[in-house]
């Protein structure tokens, strides 16, 4: 096992009592009524947790990968919602951290680092989702301005966000390898259409809200292209290696909120005058629940650590992603069956839990 620092234990204490205090108690009604986490957001905003991650020369508190993942664990645990937003906004500041030259750096990154703004990660489209070669969105350059036309679909945190790292194709005949990477300023559109639709109707993470949005004759400045002419694929590449280390982690907190359930209902709960979690049909389930937490677990501690030596961790994100979204699915079903017909009910968070999970799989 990787062990956690001092540091990395301070950062996980202090999150986790923020999240069950505050957040917890929150998380029924902004699923209910598709609330945005306004009060969340503002809370980890100050305490320096919008840019955990990011360096502290752009306004992040620079932590670990490991702690990163520490943080969303425990936001998740109490509300899967807040969870995504923090998470892409990260991964739209580590991308302009990363590829973005030092006047764009210092232009975005701190704003999203203070939680000033948010970002969104624009790469799906209608016909563009794991083959983003075709993808139809194109970037044509008019003198000092490049004219985007197009749409994105499932796109978090877009009618709450002023900054959208955008991929569109420069040159469409030469598909993956014309694709750049561009920064659509929401607040400075002057010429053309930028358009977001209506939140789509979702079974979960109800309080991050997903839109579509539209390109339509839209002008930016020539130099809010990210690094330069088909750079675009491989930014968002290696920005999703990252987020699925935050993918599985929020995977991790959703398992753990319902394991944590289901445990203390199988010690509570009497039946022929034992707890329930005595008969082995039970018993079995909580272990069963424990193993596959423990496990993903360590994929994922392993892929944030990874990423904390330096090291190419694609294949371990991927791992981590895939098994502790798998692992947390069986978990929540699971933790249904061990409440038997109080499992079914809305009077407890597991049936939200369920649909939570949902969205970590696709």
């Amino acid at each position: 096992a990787i062990p956690i620092s001092e540091e990395e234990d301070i950062i996980q204490s202090t999150i986790r009592e923020l999240a069950q205090n505050k957040f917890k108690p929150r998380s029924e009604k902004i699923d209910q009524a598709s609330q945005f986490p306004e009060e969340n957001l503002k809370e980890l905003s100050d305490l320096g947790l919008m840019g955990s991650i990011i360096d502290e020369k752009y306004g992040g508190a620079g932590a670990s990968t490991i702690s990163y993942s520490l943080i969303l664990k425990e936001i998740a645990q109490a509300c899967a919602s807040t969870s995504v937003i923090v998470s892409v906004t990260t991964m739209v500041g580590l991308a302009i951290q990363g590829a973005g030259s030092e006047t764009q750096r210092q232009q975005y990154v701190p704003r999203l680092a203070e939680g000033s703004t948010l970002g969104a990660f624009c790469l799906t489209e209608p016909s563009a989702g794991s083959d983003p070669a075709a993808m139809k969105t194109t970037a044509k350059l008019e003198g000092d301005n490049y004219v985007l036309d197009g749409q994105k679909l499932w796109i978090t945190n877009a009618a709450h966000s002023d900054i959208f790292l955008v991929m569109a194709n420069e040159d469409p005949q030469l598909g993956r390898k014309g694709i750049s990477a561009f920064v659509v300023e929401k607040s400075k559109v002057t010429e053309g259409n930028f358009t977001i639709g209506a939140p789509e109707k979702k079974m979960g993470l109800n309080g991050s809200h997903t839109c579509a949005i539209y390109f339509d004759n839209l002008h930016i400045p020539k130099e809010n292209r990210i690094g330069t002419k088909g750079d675009g694929l491989g930014i968002a590449l290696k920005s999703l290696d990252t987020g699925r280390i935050g993918i599985a982690s929020q995977a991790l907190g959703i398992g753990q909120a319902a394991f944590d359930a289901s445990l203390d209902y199988a010690k509570e709960r009497q039946q022929f005058g034992k707890s329930i979690g005595k008969f082995q049909g039970v018993s079995f389930k909580i272990a069963e629940m424990k193993m596959k937490l423990d496990t993903a677990q360590l994929v994922t501690r392993k892929a944030a650590w990874m990423r904390d030596q330096g090291m190419k961790h694609s294949m371990e994100s991927s791992i981590a992603k895939a098994y502790a979204t798998e692992a947390a699915f069986d978990i929540t079903a699971q933790s249904i069956r061990v409440h038997g017909g109080m499992g079914f009910s809305k009077e407890l968070p597991l049936e939200r839990y369920h649909r939570d999970i949902q969205a970590t799989l696709i």
